[in-house]
C-alpha cells in the first residue's frame, strides 16, 4: 500500500496560503481533489504527475507526491476509467493452428487479458487460418474495438482494410510480421532481417564448408518469413558463398508437410544444414530422427518441441522472440495510441534471444 512505501512528509505551509488539513484517515477514501487541495495545485497538474506526463517542475512533483503520501491516495485506473465511462477495447488478430509458437502467444495474451480486466481494459482474440488472406480480411471487417494488433499476410486487400480501420478511428499496429507499406501506426516484433542474418552467420560457421543448405519457410508470402530468408541469403552469399543453397520450400507451418518436404530433400542428397524459418517443427524433428546423417539445424521459437530437440541434440540453435514481452508491449502501445500519446520509433522492438542445449 502507498503508506507502507512512502514516508509521511510534512508540507511546508506559507503564511499567506495555508493548505487545508487532511481530515481523512490513513488509506481513507482520498481522491485527486484531496491531493490537489493539499498540494495547492490544480487537478490537471495532479493528473500530469500521477501519469508521468511531464511539463511539471521538480518542486511541484514533490508537493504532489507529498500530498499523495499524506492522504494515502491510491490511484485506481479502473475507477478512473469508470468515472470517464471509458472501457478500452483491444483486439489481437492472430493465426489459428496448433503450432507451439501460437500456443505460447495465446497463453501470453490470455495472461495479460486476465490481469487487465480490473483496469477496464478488455482484450479480445480473433483467430484466422494462417496465410488465408480472404479469412483475414473478413476478420478485420468484423472488428469492433478501439485498437488492434494484427498478425496477418501482406496483401493489397489487407492494406486496404488497415486503411479502412484507420479512417474509422481504430488504431492499428502490426504484430510479429510487419506491413510497412500499410497505414499501421507501429510494429511490435523482432527485426526479422537481422534474425535471418544471425541464422546465416551461425550456419556458415557451423558447417565449415559442408553443404548444401535447405531453407523451409511457412509461406514466402508472409513478410516475417520472407525477411528472415532474405537476411539468411545475404550472409550466406556475402561470407559463405561456397555453401550451396537449395531452393526454399514452403511447409505452410504444417508438421506433416514439413516432415515430407525435408525427407524428400534428404533422400535426393545429403543435407549439410537446415534453416527452418517458420513453424511445423514437430515434423522437422520426425524427419531428423529418420535421417542417417544429421544436418546442422537452426530454427525459430523456443517451444516445448524445440526445447526437447535442443536437449536431444537434433537442433543446434533456436532463435526466439519473447511472446510475453511482445504481448505486453503491444498492449501498452495500443493503450498509448488510444490516449493520444506519441509512440517512439523503437517502442515495439522485441529482443531476439539465442538458445542452445547449454542455456535452456
Amino acid at each position: 500500500m502507498m503508506l507502507s512505501i512512502i514516508k509521511m512528509i510534512d508540507v511546508p505551509q506559507k503564511a499567506s496560503r495555508v493548505a487545508a488539513p487532511w481530515k481523512g484517515g490513513a488509506m481513507g477514501n482520498a481522491t485527486v481533489h484531496d491531493v490537489a487541495r493539499i498540494a495547492q495545485v490544480g487537478l490537471a497538474t495532479v493528473d500530469r504527475v500521477l501519469n508521468n506526463r511531464g511539463n511539471v517542475s521538480a518542486k511541484t512533483v514533490a508537493k504532489v507526491q507529498a500530498a499523495v503520501a499524506q492522504t494515502g491516495y491510491v490511484r485506481n485506473l479502473a475507477a478512473a476509467n469508470l468515472a470517464r465511462q471509458r472501457v478500452y477495447r483491444l483486439c489481437f488478430v492472430i493465426p489459428a493452428g496448433e503450432t507451439g509458437f501460437i500456443a505460447s502467444l495465446l497463453h501470453a495474451i490470455e495472461a495479460q487479458r486476465a490481469a487487465l480486466i480490473e483496469d477496464q481494459v478488455l482484450v479480445h482474440i480473433v483467430q484466422t487460418r494462417a496465410f488465408d488472406v480472404a479469412g483475414q480480411v473478413a476478420a478485420l471487417r468484423g472488428l469492433d474495438c478501439d485498437a488492434v494488433a494484427i498478425m496477418v499476410s501482406e496483401a493489397p486487400d489487407i492494406q486496404d482494410e488497415v486503411a479502412r480501420l484507420r479512417s474509422a478511428g481504430v488504431h492499428v499496429l502490426t504484430f510479429v510480421a510487419d506491413l510497412p507499406r500499410s497505414d499501421r501506426e507501429a510494429y511490435v516484433g523482432i527485426d526479422n532481417v537481422a534474425a535471418g542474418r544471425l541464422a546465416g552467420d551461425f550456419m556458415g560457421r557451423f558447417l565449415h564448408g559442408a553443404g548444401p543448405v535447405l531453407m523451409v519457410a511457412g509461406s514466402l508470402a508472409a513478410r516475417d518469413h520472407n525477411e528472415r530468408m532474405m537476411g539468411f541469403r545475404q550472409v550466406m552469399q556475402e561470407r559463405f558463398a561456397s555453401l550451396p543453397l537449395l531452393p526454399a520450400m514452403e511447409g505452410a507451418d504444417d508438421a506433416a508437410t514439413v516432415e515430407r518436404l525435408v525427407l524428400e530433400a534428404a533422400q535426393a542428397q545429403a543435407l549439410g544444414g537446415i534453416y527452418a524459418i517458420g513453424a511445423g517443427n514437430r515434423g522437422l524433428v520426425a524427419a531428423l530422427r529418420n535421417m542417417a546423417q544429421r544436418p546442422v539445424t537452426i530454427v525459430h521459437e523456443l517451444t516445448p518441441t524445440s526445447r526437447n530437440a535442443l536437449r536431444d541434440g537434433l537442433f543446434d540453435l533456436v532463435l526466439d522472440q519473447d511472446c510475453t514481452a511482445a504481448t505486453a508491449t503491444a498492449i501498452k502501445i495500443m493503450r498509448d495510441l488510444i490516449e493520444g500519446r506519441e509512440i517512439p520509433a523503437e517502442a515495439g522492438k522485441i529482443r531476439l534471444n539465442i538458445h542452445s542445449r547449454e542455456n535452456i
